[in-house]
């Protein structure tokens, strides 16, 4: 089958590799259909990393079943899937109490199964992928993944009806964030520094309003939207060398008693430096956000899914770019540059 491998430039190859057998009776083999590029693949994009020389990556897919293991009883060959590529030992004790997102060995046994969506086919556990009706497309499938971090911020946070709350970056993850919590009833104010995106999240996806932080303070116009009270949440969508920066700015227009959300992916030994006094006396929450898993009885991925399949997200208008898998390294410079791409959500159609 054809994969794009990674390079020691840390952009792409493609090259012939051998389809992965299904080695355990619960596992299913997935032709990839489509998988899109997430902004935790860009921070490693084109960054020279030998421990990953070699490496197939992607892990926001869908596709079809081709085969199944001896066990399988709730899929059959020909079945359309969204794949939920967080899968882990099963064995631990955050696996056991239904944390499985952070399980210690979660990242290594992923790389291993489904999260390898920049390949024709993948293999894993069959109760990780969710059957999808002809009317939902794979590439809207695949992007499930953003939206299941998403779900699981509100779920984090516990965001609601009534609050107005403050995204930083309209990329992705924060649009989709938007997405979902339009259904909650919240009102959301997003930011970033492109004012393309931003116009995108304001009159496609309904946000209650926008501030491109280059041409005006966030902080004074947050302020001046919400009273002088400052925003219930603040969630952290971009990370990367932006967190240093934008987690102390979270911290001037949170309320008392608000929560900073933290999603995007931060680099190693960040320091930040913020107002403590505030952080402290105002008793004001930090919350960590890692993947997803369950809120209540069922699985966030299948949450965002049956949303997906009711209609009521902007997935497929989220899908600005689509390239093949021979193109891949255009379609990451694609999502790598929005400011010249224009891009909201690139993904890779097989």
């Amino acid at each position: 089958m054809k994969a794009a491998v990674k390079t020691a430039e840390g952009d792409f190859e493609i090259k012939e590799v051998p389809i992965p057998e299904i080695t355990r009776p619960d596992y299913v083999l997935v032709k990839v259909r489509s998988a899109g590029v997430c902004g935790s693949d860009l921070h490693s994009w084109k960054v020279p990393r030998p421990e990953a020389v070699g490496r197939i990556t992607g892990h926001e897919l869908a596709g079809d079943v081709v085969a199944v293991g001896d066990e399988v009883t709730n899929l059959k060959v020909g079945d359309r899937v969204g794949v939920d590529s967080v899968v882990s030992c099963g064995k631990c004790y955050w696996c056991r109490v239904g944390q499985d997102h952070i399980c210690p060995e979660c990242f290594s046994i992923r790389g291993e199964t489904f999260a390898r969506g920049f390949s024709e086919y993948v293999v894993g556990p069959a109760a990780k992928c969710y059957k999808l009706p002809d009317h939902v497309g794979y590439a809207e499938a695949a992007i499930m993944d953003v939206y299941g971090t998403g779900i699981h911020a509100i779920a984090r946070t516990n965001a609601h009806v009534g609050q107005t709350v403050v995204i930083f970056g309209a990329g992705p993850v924060g649009v989709s964030l938007l997405d979902l919590l339009n259904v909650v009833g919240v009102k959301s104010i997003i930011t970033d520094i492109i004012d393309g995106p931003l116009e995108f999240a304001k009159n496609t996806i309904g946000a209650y309003a926008t501030i491109n932080s280059k041409k005006e303070d966030p902080v004074k116009k947050v302020l001046e939207l919400t009273d002088g009270m400052g925003a219930d949440i603040v969630f952290e969508c971009v990370g990367g060398g932006a967190g240093p920066f934008l987690i102390p700015q979270a911290v001037e227009m949170i309320r008392r008693k608000g929560q900073i959300a933290l999603i995007g992916a931060l680099r190693p030994g960040a320091a930040l430096t913020v107002n403590w006094q505030k952080l402290q006396w105002g008793e004001i929450d930090i919350v960590p956000v890692s993947g997803f898993y369950h809120w209540g009885n069922d699985p966030e991925f299948k949450i965002v899914t049956d949303l997906l399949i009711e209609g009521k997200l902007h997935a497929t208008e989220q899908i600005t770019h689509r390239f093949p898998l021979d193109k891949i390294n255009e379609a990451f410079d694609a999502a790598a540059d929005k400011t010249k791409s224009k891009a909201i959500k690139v993904v890779i159609d097989f």
